[in-house]
C-alpha cells in the first residue's frame, strides 16, 4: 500500500491541539485552536503530558466529529495489528491519524500526524513537531516498538452547535480545576526544594501553561455570561507574569533563589484563584 494525505500539522505549544486542528480541517469542520483546546479540555493538561483528558470524546463530538480513540500502555501484538489496520483505513479515506510518539520534541516523543504509508519503505509518513528536521518518515519497526499506543481518528458527524461547544468547554474546565491546582502546587514544591531545574524544559512548560490559559481566556471572552470567563482571564494574566520569568528557549534563571521566590508567589496566587 502507498497512500498520502494532504494534511499539515499546525504548530501549537500543546502538540495534540495542533494535530487536532489539522484533523478537523481535513474532515471539513475547521475550528480555531482555542476552540478545540477548550472543548476537549486540552488547554488544561499538564505540559508535555501524553495523557488524554477524560473529556476528549465529548469535546470532539461537540466539535462535529465522531472519533475512534485508542489509548493503551504496553499493547499486545493483536492490538498493534488492529492499530495498523485503523491507520490504513483512515489514510485510504484521505484522513490523517494523530498518534503519540510520531512528533519529536527537544524533550522526547510527542503527538504528531500520520499522513501517509509506504509499504516499500516499511514506514509511515509523518508530520508534526520537528519531523522535517529529524525525518518525515517513521519506520514501522520503531512504531511497533513503542511502549504506548495512542491513536485518534476523526470522521465528520453532525455540524457543531454553539451551545454544545460551550457545554463541552464548561464541563472540561470544571473537571480540570482540581488537577490544574495540584499541578501548580507541585510546581511550587519543586521551586521551594533544593532540586536543580533544567532551564530549557522548565521555560517551555511555563510558556505552555501561559499560552494555553491565554487561549482559554480567548474562548471564554466570547461568552461573557459564563462564570468561567473571570477564572480564565485571571489565570491567563497571572500565568503570563510567571512565563516572563522563564523566556524560551534560553530559560532565564530558574535556579536563582530570587527568581524561584518570585515564581512561587505567582503560582500560589494562581492556585488560589482556583480554590
Amino acid at each position: 500500500m502507498q497512500a498520502f494525505v494532504e494534511a499539515r500539522y499546525e504548530y501549537h505549544w500543546m502538540p495534540l491541539v495542533g494535530c487536532l486542528v489539522a484533523q478537523m480541517r481535513q474532515i471539513d469542520v475547521p475550528h480555531s485552536s482555542f476552540v478545540i483546546g477548550a472543548a476537549t479540555g486540552l488547554l488544561y493538561q499538564a505540559p508535555h503530558s501524553g495523557d488524554l483528558p477524560p473529556t476528549m470524546r465529548t469535546g470532539l463530538s461537540a466539535l462535529g466529529a465522531n472519533a475512534d480513540v485508542v489509548d493503551r500502555s504496553d499493547p499486545g501484538r493483536l492490538q498493534r495489528i488492529l492499530a495498523r489496520r485503523l491507520i490504513r483505513r483512515e489514510l485510504r479515506a484521505d484522513r490523517p491519524v494523530t498518534s503519540y510518539g510520531v512528533g519529536v520534541s527537544a524533550f522526547g516523543p510527542t503527538f504528531g500526524l500520520i499522513v501517509g504509508c509506504d509499504d516499500a519503505r516499511r514506514a509511515w509518513r509523518r508530520d508534526g513537531p520537528m519531523t522535517e528536521q529529524v525525518s518525515p518518515w517513521l519506520s514501522e519497526a520503531d512504531f511497533n516498538a513503542a511502549s504506548r499506543l495512542t491513536l485518534i481518528a476523526t470522521r465528520r458527524s453532525a455540524a457543531s452547535k454553539e451551545d454544545d461547544l460551550v457545554s463541552a468547554a464548561s464541563t472540561a474546565l470544571t473537571a480540570s480545576l482540581n488537577s490544574v491546582r495540584c499541578e501548580l502546587l507541585n510546581r511550587v514544591d519543586v521551586l521551594q526544594s533544593d532540586l536543580e531545574i533544567e532551564p530549557q524544559r522548565y521555560s517551555h512548560e511555563a510558556q505552555t501553561l501561559a499560552a494555553c490559559w491565554g487561549e482559554a481566556a480567548m474562548f471564554w471572552r466570547e461568552h461573557p455570561d459564563s462564570d468561567h470567563r473571570i477564572i480564565a482571564r485571571q489565570m491567563a494574566v497571572t500565568l503570563s507574569r510567571y512565563a516572563t520569568l522563564f523566556p524560551y528557549p534560553m530559560g532565564g534563571q530558574p535556579n536563582n533563589p530570587g527568581v524561584r521566590t518570585a515564581a512561587t508567589r505567582i503560582l500560589e496566587e494562581a492556585a488560589g484563584q482556583l480554590a
